[in-house]
């Protein structure tokens, strides 16, 4: 069987004194558990606004880079237009003169064989009659 001893009073105090410190050492651990998780939702809170200026940044980039090759875009359209626009000009233009010549070409050819068969015609008449 055992004995059952009662402390004494230099234990208890010895005792009491421990439990302080382990107390003492476990609310230390709490403040800099509660200080470590502030300064965790601090840096979140902040890389989630630096990710965010982040975003809207490169958002504002690109945007930028893609209203410059819209704007480019547009100026290459506008001179492919023009180009376009006077070669188009140039073709109708020469059909038109093209056109005119074969007008021309065709009615002088018609009025020199209306010419030829009247002199031919006034030959024989002239020719008839003697």
């Amino acid at each position: 069987m055992q004995d059952n001893r009662c402390a004494t009073s230099e234990e208890v105090a010895l005792l009491r004194e421990r439990v302080a410190r382990v107390e003492g050492g476990h609310d230390h651990l709490r403040d800099g558990l509660d200080t470590l998780s502030r300064q965790f939702s601090d840096l979140r809170r902040d890389l989630t606004h630096s990710v965010a200026e982040n975003a809207a940044r490169t958002r504002h980039e690109i945007m930028a880079r893609v209203d410059d090759m819209s704007r480019d875009a547009q100026n290459r359209d506008a001179e492919v237009s023009d180009r376009l626009a006077r070669i188009e000009g140039g073709i109708r233009l020469a059909n038109w003169a093209m056109l005119t010549c074969i007008t021309l070409a065709t009615g002088l050819l018609g009025w020199e064989q209306m010419g030829s068969a009247v002199w031919r015609f006034l030959l024989s008449v002239t020719r008839f009659s003697s």
